[in-house]
């Protein structure tokens, strides 16, 4: 293989330390156009990225479009989760490290949704973003509670 093709592949073996870095990378214009929800998370819980699926699923549209501010996770789990003192720390410490985790969301009308995050997509010690893919179970979970775990 030429080094050209092996540069053009991996033009940086450094890790993304800065999350700010994340919106300017290439990679952002594939994620964007996957058809899956995808989100990217800093350690403080703010989104740096998500793409028109995760909108699309969070009911983010043009009559309720996202707002221009920063997105946290506090904004997108319910008030009343009762999962402890700091919902964005919980979601991150376990999508690190466990695959397929069940959450609940809410969307941009209030509704409830039921989703699977997988486990980051972003596994190295220097990556400060998590990046995970959600897979909504909220129809399914509602016509057999079950369903999710099979």
């Amino acid at each position: 293989m030429s080094e050209a093709v092996g540069d053009r592949r991996n033009p940086s073996s450094a890790g993304i330390s800065d999350p700010a870095q994340f919106p300017a990378l290439p990679v952002s214009v594939v994620l964007d156009r996957i058809p899956l929800p995808v989100l990217a998370v800093e350690p403080g819980g703010t989104v740096v990225f998500a793409n028109e699926a995760f909108d699309q699923l969070m009911g983010f549209d043009e009559q309720t479009p996202r707002s221009d501010d920063a997105l946290h996770l506090q904004d997108i789990f319910p008030a009343n989760e009762p999962l402890g003192v700091n919902i964005a720390e919980t979601f991150l410490t376990t999508v690190a490290t466990r695959a397929d985790s069940l959450w609940r969301m809410t969307d941009a009308k209030g509704d409830i949704l039921q989703v699977r995050a997988s486990k980051s997509i972003l596994r190295r010690a220097e990556d400060s973003v998590v990046l995970v893919v959600l897979e909504d179970f909220t129809d399914q979970l509602w016509n057999d509670p079950k369903s999710a775990f099979r």
